[in-house]
């Protein structure tokens, strides 16, 4: 598959989700002075409202992915100004293609939930698996989005997923001529003390704690040099980083979380925050990878 090397890739089905997703895609390559990639892969059909009586071998499902694909795109030339414009319909699952094109993406936009979302699930299975597999930021959108002049908001714990997560929460802050929150969640070490029989564990875990703060804090010198034009504010809490990151989505234009590589120790642990993060917050959610 044939993708723009550097461009914003843009998973499309025609679903009201996809459509957010294409405006929030579109708007980011404005900034950057990107171009947009529009894909659309016919997978197995889903439940589609629109297209009932399809033909479900392959030239069918090519014939209703080129439909789709002209629906966005005629929305989008309405809208997307001087952005340069590409598309793609291939044969495949949703998943699997857009990870292949992450590649060579700069970042994958891809709507919350498809059209052949589950409706019990909060998250769709292309937007839950892409975020585990893709190679760059995936950047997952809801069909409410908070107004642009919100700040967007990055949350770190002092590893290296979160320097690469407000990385990328300062160039989206920057390019997008927004305020950045950076939010230091963790747990209270000093309530949960008695839960420590060894007090040597315990003092491990505190100077850990400390060594995370002064890395999150030399980071955010470093690019607040870089991006002298972003301006930063610092938010540190107790509790879970789940709950915090979700309160701070309902005001929020982004929240940047970082998750690890694939193959890395407590990769499913941390890879649940990310996800859980990107299932319940009310505005769009970037994922990004070290």
């Amino acid at each position: 598959m044939s993708v723009v090397h550097g461009s914003v890739v843009v998973g499309v089905d025609g679903s009201e989700e996809s459509k957010a997703a294409l405006a929030w895609g579109v708007r980011q390559a404005a900034c950057e002075l990107r171009h947009v990639t529009v894909v659309h892969a016919c997978g197995l059909p889903g439940p589609m409202d629109d297209f009932e009586d399809i033909d479900a071998s392959e030239e069918g499902l090519r014939a209703v992915g080129r439909a789709v694909v002209r629906e966005a795109l005629a929305d989008l030339r309405r809208t997307r100004g001087r952005v340069g414009l590409e598309s793609v319909v291939c044969m495949g699952h949703p998943d699997v293609v857009l990870a292949e094109a992450s590649e060579t993406a700069a970042m994958v936009v891809v709507g919350a939930r498809g059209r052949a979302a589950i409706s019990s699930s909060l998250l769709g299975p292309v937007s839950t698996q892409l975020t585990r597999e893709a190679h760059c930021p995936v950047v997952v959108v809801r069909g409410s989005v908070a107004p642009e002049t919100a700040s967007v908001v990055v949350g770190v714990d002092g590893t290296s997923a979160s320097t690469a997560a407000i990385q990328f929460a300062f160039h989206v802050a920057s390019t997008r001529r927004l305020p950045l929150t950076v939010l230091h969640t963790m747990w209270d070490l000093r309530e949960r003390a008695s839960s420590f029989i060894d007090t040597r564990s315990y003092a491990a875990k505190v100077d850990r704690a400390e060594e995370e703060e002064l890395l999150v804090a030399e980071t955010i010198a470093g690019l607040g040099e870089k991006y002298p034009d972003v301006a930063v504010t610092e938010d540190f809490r107790t509790g879970d980083p789940v709950q915090h990151l979700v309160e701070v989505s309902r005001w929020s234009s982004l929240v940047v979380v970082g998750t690890r590589a694939r193959g890395r120790v407590r990769a499913t642990l941390r890879g649940s925050v990310s996800h859980a993060v990107a299932e319940r917050a009310d505005c769009p959610v970037a994922v990004v990878r070290p």
